[in-house]
């Protein structure tokens, strides 16, 4: 699975090759999915494409059960910290540039990054004990798990926001499979690409995959212009 990404800095084009590894903090993942902490501990969880995200680390802590999966993990931990470093520098400079953002959640784009970097402390800092239990090297349209073992499955900014690069089967698969390790629920975000536009695969998706209730739920999250949803996929 790759991913390569333009941003846009000060007239010059900066390319991100392969899978952007960065990460959100927890705060971010309870908004962006609507969670409520309360109604999570019999759930088993996994994060899908998680990068440096602190959610898995900061959920262990509190007691959880959380497994995150990356097709980046594997990786000596300098090695991703030294990544993440690179490609968050890249993203800052194309956020510097561009008014399709809504700053609210962050206060300022030196906001934006302190937390993320903090985010990524914590993630190296569990990565670095909790390698072999916590995290998983894997490709999305493989998941190395048997049906149904997860209750929830987590996948934030990597389907319908790349549209233009991973194709409507790349996302149908995808689905699919976290679909088929879920033993109850799929919840993905964001819904939005560029200019606050919807993926048109969103609609396709609803009317492709059968047998399953699948809800469009607004969420106290918008950091993207229009990113204020989420896709929620409640198996029968």
């Amino acid at each position: 699975m790759s991913i390569a990404k333009n941003f846009h800095t000060n007239n010059t084009i900066k390319k991100i090759e392969g899978p952007i590894f960065i990460g959100r903090t927890w705060a971010e993942y309870i908004k962006m999915f609507d969670l409520k902490r309360k109604d999570l501990f019999n759930d088993r969880i996994l994060d899908c494409a998680a990068g440096a995200s602190s959610f898995t680390a900061e959920m262990s802590k509190r007691g959880y059960e959380v497994i995150a999966l990356d097709i980046l993990y594997g990786e000596d931990p300098d090695i991703l910290c030294a990544k993440y470093r690179e490609h968050m520098k890249v993203l800052i400079g194309g956020l510097a540039s561009v008014d399709s953002f809504v700053w609210n959640f962050f206060s300022d784009i030196e906001d934006l990054k302190e937390k993320r970097d903090d985010a990524c402390r914590e993630f190296i800092e569990d990565y670095r004990k909790n390698r072999e239990t916590h995290y998983i090297k894997a490709d999305l349209n493989f998941l190395p798990f048997p049906d149904n073992s997860f209750s929830m499955i987590l996948c934030s900014h990597l389907l319908f926001i790349y549209d233009h690069r991973l194709d409507y089967k790349f996302h149908l698969n995808i689905i699919k499979e976290m679909i088929r390790v879920s033993s109850n629920e799929v919840r993905i975000y964001p819904l939005v690409k560029n200019r606050k536009l919807k993926s048109d695969f969103v609609k396709c998706i609803i009317n492709d995959i059968l047998d399953v209730d699948i809800q469009i739920v607004k969420v106290d999250y918008e950091f993207r212009k229009g990113g204020n949803e989420m896709m929620r996929i409640i198996k029968s």
